[in-house]
């Protein structure tokens, strides 16, 4: 053999080396259907792009805005939902999805915080986290995707049939939600939103409920909704020192939940309830829901650090429920191709991949009172064959949330946003 050709074995020799190494050793290996040439151009934000805030900020602005209604959201059940979507879409889909998610890379996603979470939250006392997917019998899931869901989402899969049982499937998927969330969140997929143009469905469920660390008393005061009118609600009162601080145009105050002593929980997760409370005349709802999702890691940074000794206290008990269909949002925040024909091959088998998301139904409910808050969300995402169909459109300090405010249910180790929503009227369901 000729000096030349020696050379090139040995260079090939010492590539084959290199790269069985670099597997060998790599600190996290890709996940499965990982493709390094389908990352998308961003820069990674886990705590802030990675948690579903940009949709939550569209929906809550044009609830805050337009009728003025209360207003409950989960960006994690969202986020999560997506991210599981995320994982059986290919090429250009892939990559507007993972840039909706604040992810590079689909390695990237699966290790953000917020995923991490979902994988520990049924073993927390206070949360449990349900996941499902169903396929028309005519498809297949992709035995990649159906590994990825289980081990990322603990999803079960289902064959279903949409053509002659779509009625039945329908059923199916919201007796699955209504069980996971304790019948808090009944009938996700409303009437004839899927039939036999449908291919998948794909759903989870968030359930949490948490007790105060220190309950309070209740009492009734005035609160002032929009357009002047006052009424007289159920509040929670309180003389002991809270987590309160003051920012320029708001104050904030944070409400952990109990832990039951359980100290391997402490150190698995801490969840709170942080209540963002505008000054008078100052910020608007609107202002703080983009503050919360333009600055980065805004929850976090304006979380209060210390307790201080409280004057006037006053929380109203509120319960409601939101629902609204996510697809327009999400299109005006720039994905379009998963809506028109995008690439799921990763997801099934048996057809070109060429499915579309036709609808992405959210709906969350939440209660709090003295004793603590019990709140569920459900997000469904239901995909068609083909393009989708067109969608529907240290002194004493006062904290006293008498005009609407946003609030938050935030896991504190990871800064994951459970919930987010405003209250602009308590007695309002």
């Amino acid at each position: 053999m000729s000096r030349s050709g020696k050379a090139v074995l040995l260079c090939l020799a010492l590539f084959a080396a290199w790269h069985f190494c670099s597997t060998l050793f790599a600190d996290v290996p890709p996940g499965p259907g990982g493709d390094p040439a389908e990352e998308a151009p961003v820069a990674s934000d886990a705590a802030g792009k990675a948690s579903g805030l940009p949709l939550a900020r569209e929906a809550g602005v044009r609830e805050a805005a337009g009728a003025g209604r209360n207003f409950v959201i989960s960006p994690l059940s969202i986020h999560a939902a997506l991210a599981m979507v995320t994982a059986g879409a290919r090429g250009d889909t892939r990559r507007e999805l993972l840039g909706f998610l604040g992810s590079a890379s689909l390695d990237e996603l699966h290790r953000a915080p917020a995923i991490k979470l979902v994988g520990r939250l049924n073993g927390l006392t206070q949360t449990s986290f349900a996941c499902g997917v169903w396929v028309d019998r005519r498809l297949a899931l992709r035995p990649e995707f159906t590994a990825t869901g289980g081990s990322r989402y603990t999803a079960t899969a289902e064959s279903v049939d949409f053509v002659s049982g779509a009625e039945l499937a329908r059923r199916r998927v919201n007796s699955f939600v209504a069980d996971a969330t304790n019948q808090r969140i009944r009938d996700i997929l409303p009437p004839g939103s899927v039939d036999s143009s449908t291919a998948v469905v794909l759903a989870n469920a968030l359930y949490f409920k948490g007790a105060w660390r220190r309950p309070f008393d209740v009492f009734t005061a005035p609160f002032h909704i929009p357009g002047g009118t006052t009424v007289r609600v159920p509040s929670m009162t309180t003389g002991r020192s809270q987590y309160i601080a003051l920012f320029p145009g708001f104050r904030a105050l944070k409400l952990p939940y109990r832990n039951d002593g359980d100290h391997v929980q402490r150190q698995a997760a801490a969840f709170y309830m942080l209540i963002l409370l505008p000054d008078s005349g100052t910020l608007s709802i609107t202002d703080l829901y983009e503050k919360a999702v333009s600055v980065p890691e805004f929850l976090r940074k304006h979380t209060p650090e210390e307790e201080v000794p409280v004057g006037q206290f006053m929380v109203p008990k509120f319960k409601f429920t939101s629902e609204f269909e996510a697809s327009p949002d999400m299109q005006k925040l720039g994905v379009t191709r998963a809506f028109s024909g995008g690439d799921f091959s990763g997801m099934v088998g048996g057809e070109d991949g060429r499915l579309s998301i036709g609808a992405v139904y959210h709906k969350a409910t939440i209660e709090v009172d003295e004793q603590g808050t019990v709140a569920a969300a459900a997000t469904a995402i239901v995909m068609m064959y083909g393009s989708a169909r067109p969608s529907k459109p240290p002194r004493p300090v006062d904290f006293v949330a008498d005009r609407p405010f946003l609030f938050a249910v935030v896991e504190e180790k990871t800064s994951t946003t459970l919930f987010l929503g405003h209250v602009v009227n308590p007695l309002a369901n």
